[in-house]
């Protein structure tokens, strides 16, 4: 899935957050690691909608992070799982 070809500028649309909704991400600086240990691996387990602005929440087994679009984009990488 590309962040880039859907929504409208550097926000998230309701429609694209909740279809992130258990996705798999990964921080852009553990991303080549191709042995990742679980806690390097986190989930988006919310959506939410502040200041007219639609921001995920992302869980990792130490951490909750929230995150714009514009962040996720820079900051995280989503994960195939198959």
């Amino acid at each position: 899935m590309s962040l880039e070809t859907f929504g409208f500028g550097d926000q998230f649309t309701l429609q694209e957050a909740f279809e992130l909704l258990n996705s798999h991400v990964v921080k852009k600086e553990d991303e080549d690691n191709e042995n990742l240990a679980i806690d390097q691996i986190g989930f988006i387990a919310g959506v939410l909608t502040l200041n007219d602005e639609v921001e995920v929440m992302i869980k990792f087994p130490k951490e909750l992070i929230q995150l714009t679009k514009a962040a996720f984009s820079e900051q995280m990488s989503l994960l195939e799982m198959s």
